[in-house]
């Protein structure tokens, strides 16, 4: 199974949340800085009118909108590991806005230790059992008079296509886990050979079955993460995730 943490290649958000326009253009460095003068930036408010809960909700969303991560510029350290801790708390603080962030520009908690596949431009892999390939790749699969393919060379993977709670057994406490797979070209369906029970009056052999195995040009395997996680929407759309 190919393990790969999904990259985050986004360009670096550099702007400015102003009225319901996100400015693009200064860096998160500038944007974070307590000696920026805001005024000069088109459409921003004079600094002195963002103060308390509402500059901290606009720093939070500008640090945790970074793709290189919450903390990458110093200038995020003291928000960013203000919301972490005040999140933490038995009875944790309500997650702070930006007033001026405009509509479709919010951050929103959540509780998923995957991403969105669409966040890597690919789509979220169906649960099932599916591997990486070209169907006409005569050194993987095999055909058949029916022009049916068959996984000769290599395996499949299980999907979950998400989180999963696994039940609590005599070994082991129930948890949270699971598997997502991230694809892109979808080929067809091949059939693969596993050993299975089948059973005959009061007894049961061991034979060969197939199963159906969806097949892609591209799989990628995410990493679970923590469950704590956070949505950074910009003009809509969702633009990172951050675990914490």
């Amino acid at each position: 199974m190919k393990i790969t943490q999904i990259p985050k290649n986004q360009l670096i958000m550099a702007g400015i949340i102003a009225g319901s326009v996100l400015f693009m253009g200064v860096g998160l460095k500038a944007v974070c800085a307590e000696d920026v003068d805001y005024s000069k930036l088109p459409g921003m408010p004079k600094l002195e009118i963002m103060t308390g809960n509402d500059r901290w909700g606009c720093e939070v969303l500008l640090c945790l909108a970074n793709p290189n991560g919450p903390r990458a510029v110093s200038e995020c350290k003291p928000p960013i590991d203000k919301l972490f801790d005040c999140l933490s708390w038995r009875h944790p603080c309500k997650f702070p806005s930006c007033p001026m962030a405009g509509e479709g520009n919010y951050a929103k908690q959540l509780s998923d230790g995957f991403d969105p596949c669409s966040l890597q431009g690919m789509e979220d892999a169906p649960q099932g059992f599916l591997t990486e390939g070209n169907l006409n790749d005569a050194k993987k699969f095999k055909t058949t008079r029916g022009n049916r393919k068959f996984l000769t060379h290599g395996h499949s993977s299980y999907n979950w296509g998400g989180e999963h709670w696994f039940k609590a057994t005599e070994d082991s406490p129930g948890y949270w886990g699971g598997t997502k797979a991230c694809v892109r070209g979808y080929q067809g369906i091949a059939y693969e050979p596993y050993t299975c029970q089948e059973d005959s009056g009061d007894s049961s052999y061991t034979t060969t079955c197939y199963r159906p195995v969806k097949v892609y040009e591209e799989v990628v395997w995410q990493k679970y993460q923590s469950r704590r996680a956070i949505d950074v929407f910009i003009n809509g759309k969702n633009w990172t995730r951050v675990h914490w």
